[in-house]
């Protein structure tokens, strides 16, 4: 069914104030969102816990339909708090041994990096792989990858640049290997639909801030059942344990086998009200439909960049794209550049030495036309 853009752009409000071209850090809340977001403080002020039971209904969804955008069970599914966190989760949960190798990109966000290097005092070695402007060319994986390596991490989508990870070719060469690997969604979730089961990944993380359309504070990891069986919760609390039912007494820990096993204890209930929301409203609009909505958007900025000399280090023609657009003009500096385009309320970001614009799907060929007539104006 053909995207009915008119039915969605009233639920974005942000559209009154400004162009906004920033997914990549922190999306404006969708009305739908932020509107779940509130009518569950409003009931928490005026109920206190007696609907408990209700809020489960967010849970719910977010383990369906974050399945359904993974390409995982809802079993597999883990409501976490930050992708820093799940990489975390998963980086202290495995049993290393001394001279465990981790194969890490050289041009990883930091979220991704942090993780595996704190690692380094128990014995494991990080090494690092070239990864120019973030592409990663699965030759040099293969070629950093040694009997010692035991997992390689990558982002779906690069941060600074949007060159999209070759995943389906990673994952062969680390089933094939032996080697575990993980994958930070953040910048393609949302965007893109995983096929985290088909291609036999064994973790995917990701927060909803971003493309999710969701808050900061809630977000998703999916751990293959296998993985689960060798990560140990690095917390635990009342709720990823086996209780006697109606007993809050404990004397033997069993903990969960689910993606329950890394939820300890209490639930961000808003945001995960919010969360829940923000992957609805992606549902149905049609994951296919957004997909091929941000590449149009994206290639359609690409062509207006260029044609004002600007230099852009993103996928171009014949490759794939996510939602990210990262370029330099060649006469002003990025933050010079980004300040001129925010006078004019367009929002972009500064990241690595380019201007970063990243449109969602509710973009509309119009305002990118307009904002074809801005640069002319600020002289861009």
């Amino acid at each position: 069914m053909p995207l009915d853009l008119g039915h969605w752009l009233p639920e974005f409000p942000i559209r009154e104030s400004c162009l906004y071209l920033n997914h990549a850090a922190v999306c404006p809340l969708p009305f739908p969102v932020a509107e779940a977001m509130r009518r569950q403080v409003t009931d928490q002020q005026l109920t206190g816990y007696a609907n408990s039971d209700q809020w489960r209904n967010s849970e719910l969804s977010c383990r369906h339909l974050g399945g359904q955008a993974l390409g995982c069970d809802p079993e597999d599914i883990s409501i976490i708090r930050s992708t820093s966190e799940g990489l975390s989760l998963i980086a202290e949960g495995l049993s290393w041994k001394n001279g465990d190798e981790v194969l890490v990109g050289e041009e990883e966000f930091a979220s991704n990096v942090a993780p595996w290097l704190n690692l380094e005092s128990r014995g494991v070695r990080v090494t690092r792989f070239q990864q120019p402007d973030g592409r990663i060319d699965p030759a040099d994986v293969e070629g950093a990858m040694t009997d010692r390596t035991r997992l390689l991490t990558v982002s779906w989508v690069a941060f600074h640049s949007g060159w999209i990870a070759p995943l389906e070719t990673l994952a062969t060469l680390c089933r094939e290997r032996g080697v575990l690997i993980v994958v930070d969604a953040i910048q393609g979730l949302g965007v893109m639909t995983m096929k985290m089961r088909a291609l036999g990944i064994h973790a995917v993380v990701a927060d909803g801030h971003k493309w999710l359309l969701g808050p900061e504070g809630a977000g998703l990891m999916a751990t293959s059942p296998g993985l689960r069986r060798e990560l140990r919760p690095a917390i635990t609390g009342w709720r990823n344990i086996r209780r006697e039912p109606g007993s809050f007494f404990l004397h033997e820990l069993e903990v969960l086998k689910n993606g329950r096993r890394f939820e300890p204890g209490a639930t961000n209930t808003v945001g995960t009200a919010g969360l829940g929301a923000a992957l609805d409203l992606l549902n149905s609009v049609g994951h296919e439909q957004v997909q091929a909505r941000v590449e149009v958007l994206a290639r359609l900025l690409t062509r207006i960049l260029i044609a004002h000399g600007w230099d852009v280090f993103s996928p171009g023609s014949g490759q794939p794209i996510a939602g990210i657009v990262a370029a330099r003009h060649p006469n002003v500096a990025p933050g010079e550049a980004a300040e001129r385009l925010a006078q004019r309320k367009v929002v972009s970001s500064v990241r690595q030495g380019s201007v970063r614009f990243s449109p969602h799907f509710y973009t509309t060929r119009g305002e990118l036309e307009a904002l074809d007539t801005i640069l002319e104006k600020v002289g861009l």
